[in-house]
């Protein structure tokens, strides 16, 4: 290390180590005024930065390798896309923002990652427009529809007592006596005096209106006479 040149006789003073260390560039211990190498040097063997996919706890010297891709992911377990093997967080995770499944009453479009809200109840109903207890606002159909089933009304002749839903069918006729006012099954004199009784009435309450024209005229008295003694018994 401490060649002199111009000396022409060695004094015993020559010394090899105040020059020495790694010669080699490449090294990560690289010494630039080192002249003789003492092989010490550490040669690039692996990643080092703790952070990367490919740390290398046993490198000493780092090649340049390192990537932060491979293992980059959502570390998030409270997201949809969670990566169980992801170590680096990209920031991509999808957090839980609202209820994701379509038949559901709360079914949210812009939601992302179903949070657990889904509800199946509150839009529930019956979905037929035909049923009696239809509902218009129900998007769910949940089997209580009360279809037609009989004549639901108890002045009907037809009147059926175990109908739920009401289908159009009560009938007022088959079960009465036309033009029989006083309700004995027979046309007579007793139906005529109760007639013309109220001849001239009008409204809805005259009971001797046969023909329901709003009144009690000659023409009820035309409709009695047409049927005047016979019985419907």
């Amino acid at each position: 290390c401490n060649y002199d040149a111009s000396a022409a006789c060695d004094d015993g003073s020559c010394e090899f180590t105040s020059c020495a260390g790694c010669t080699d560039a490449s090294a990560c211990n690289y010494d630039a005024t080192a002249t003789i190498d003492d092989g010490s040097c550490i040669l690039p063997d692996g990643c080092t930065d703790a952070t990367a996919c490919n740390y290398d706890a046993s490198a000493a010297c780092d090649d340049g390798s390192c990537e932060f891709t491979s293992c980059a992911g959502c570390t998030d377990a409270n997201a949809c896309n969670y990566d169980a093997t992801a170590t680096i967080d990209d920031g991509s995770c999808i957090l839980p923002d609202g209820c994701t499944d379509a038949t559901a009453c709360n079914y949210d479009a812009t939601a992302a990652c179903d949070d657990g809200s889904c509800e199946f109840t509150s839009c529930a109903g019956c979905t037929d427009a035909n049923a009696c207890n239809y509902d218009a606002t129900a998007t769910i159909d949940n089997g209580s529809c009360i279809l037609p089933d009989g004549c639901t009304d108890a002045t009907a002749c037809n009147y059926d007592a175990s109908a739920a839903c009401d289908d159009g069918s009560c009938e007022f006729t088959s079960c009465t006596c036309y033009a029989d006012l006083n309700g004995d099954l027979d046309r007579n004199v007793t139906d005529l005096l109760i007639l013309l009784a109220e001849f001239g009435c009008s409204g809805s309450e005259c009971v001797a209106d046969i023909n329901e024209d709003g009144e009690v005229a000659s023409g009820d008295i035309l409709e009695l006479l047409s049927v005047f003694g016979t019985s419907c018994d």
